[in-house]
């Protein structure tokens, strides 16, 4: 039995079909029935027709193999192995496998909700919004909340999410109203979450509710009004209607004491109030410090504090003037680097500064938060070794971050950003992907340096 495919290999986009030609040949001396079946991961969307090849010694069958996988995230993006099992009726031991691949084209497709619609709450409360990746191939999305005013603070948890195909991803979003309502029944504020999916220039809108009921309801307040009624009524009742009160003390009648009537002792006036002296300090010298660090003596000239290490900004170009930080100033392994507009103005201190240290041995840079000594920027890796495109900071041995002995995900290197005189591309030894500004409140992911906007790609480092 001889078999063969033609082609071997092919392609397919989800909801549409494609096919191939397999050839059996009977090289044996008798008549034979082969039966034809699909098996690997495209046998649940292919078929083969006719499925049975009767040939007599020498003579050669055709039958078509056809592919159609659907547009769902069952047939995930990428090539899929299949093979044709040809079996023999009469010599089944000579069974024969024909093998071949069929490439599955990708399609991305995202359902977002939030849940529930509408949250309750005096002070805070909590929904949680739900991305669906219905499409074959893995996604990243995105949240922001920049256009619900002072009088509301809706922050997702974690900022950004990647989600396999077929499966959801879950961010818990915390809802906090800016003041309390003492008085005044319920407040409605409505609010928006948008939605980014990564290569999407339109953001996805979820719209939401917070129902904010007062502290002091108003049946209370009615009743507390109608106390502090009464209250002035029987004031008022009471003064118009003192009630007299008689005793049957009497003075006891005698002669009056005369007082003396000598001048009264004056109370000893107090000291005047004196100005607090002040003792000029004398000049400080470089040798008085030298004298005090060594006890005492002359000569030696003054010890010159070492300086730290030098620090650095590094701003994005994309017109929102946000600078590349460690989130809410946190120093834990896993804090997300974003640019979130609410920590810019560097509430929190250093973590808008970045250390720059540089092998000259490959030319690779590691950037370390100011703010948290020793943590370095990271792409995040998933446990079961996924290499994500999500930003954090992890913390690195002392001895690897001086030698540069570190993973590739941590290292990256600094190149000239095509037309931007003076700006940057960060870029990961990882797998050659640039920092990329999401142009929302939080997420900074790495993007392909040539699949998007490259204003979003350029950063300004500047010493400080």
């Amino acid at each position: 039995m001889w078999t063969s495919l033609e082609p071997a290999a092919t392609s397919v986009d989800p909801g549409s079909s494609a096919g191939v030609r397999l050839r059996v040949r009977n090289t044996g001396d008798t008549v034979e029935e082969y039966r034809l079946s699909l098996v690997g991961d495209a046998a649940g969307w292919g078929r083969v027709e006719p499925d049975v090849l009767r040939l007599y010694p020498g003579a050669e069958g055709t039958a078509q193999v056809d592919f159609a996988p659907p547009r769902t995230s069952d047939a995930k993006a990428g090539p899929v192995p299949f093979g044709v099992r040809v079996l023999p009726r009469e010599q089944p031991q000579a069974a024969d496998v024909a093998e071949g691949q069929i490439t599955v084209g990708a399609f991305a497709e995202m359902n977002t909700d939030l849940v529930p619609l509408i949250v309750r709450g005096r002070w805070r409360a909590t929904a949680q919004v739900a991305v669906d990746n219905l499409g074959n191939q893995p996604l990243t999305a995105s949240f922001s909340t920049r256009d619900n005013g002072d009088s509301l603070s809706v922050d997702p948890d974690p900022g950004s999410v990647q989600v396999a195909p077929g499966r959801a991803g879950f961010a818990l979003l915390r809802v906090k109203a800016g003041s309390i309502s003492w008085v005044g029944g319920t407040r409605k504020h409505p609010f928006t979450l948008s939605v980014l999916r990564a290569g999407v220039a339109q953001p996805t809108e979820l719209r939401g509710t917070y129902v904010q009921p007062s502290i002091l309801p108003r049946w209370l307040m009615a009743i507390l009004g109608l106390l502090l009624a009464l209250l002035m009524i029987f004031l008022v009742l009471w003064f118009q209607h003192k009630p007299g009160v008689s005793t049957q003390a009497r003075e006891k009648q005698g002669e009056m004491t005369k007082l003396p009537q000598g001048e009264m002792s004056k109370a000893p006036s107090p000291p005047p109030s004196q100005e607090p002296t002040t003792t000029p300090t004398p000049d400080k010298h470089d040798d008085d410090d030298g004298d005090k660090k060594k006890g005492g003596g002359g000569g030696g000239g003054g010890h010159k504090k070492p300086a730290g290490p030098k620090l650095y900004t590094i701003k994005d170009k994309s017109g929102t003037g946000w600078y590349l930080q460690a989130n809410e100033g946190k120093q834990q392994n896993g804090t997300q680097v974003g640019q979130d507009p609410k920590w810019t103005g560097d509430k929190y201190g250093k973590n808008q500064m970045w250390i720059l240290h540089h092998y000259k041995d490959d030319n690779t840079y590691a950037l370390e938060s100011a703010s948290a000594p020793g943590a370095i920027l990271d792409k995040l890796v998933n446990p079961d070794g996924f290499h994500t495109n999500l930003l954090q900071i992890m913390h690195a041995e002392p001895k690897d971050l001086k030698t540069g002995n570190l993973r590739v995900n941590q290292k990256w290197r600094l190149v000239d950003a095509p037309g931007d005189e003076g700006r940057k591309r960060i870029v990961s030894v990882d797998d050659g992907s640039c920092v990329f500004n999401m142009a929302n409140d939080k997420g900074a992911t790495t993007q392909g340096c040539d699949n998007h906007a490259p204003g979003n790609m350029a950063w300004m480092i500047v010493a400080k």
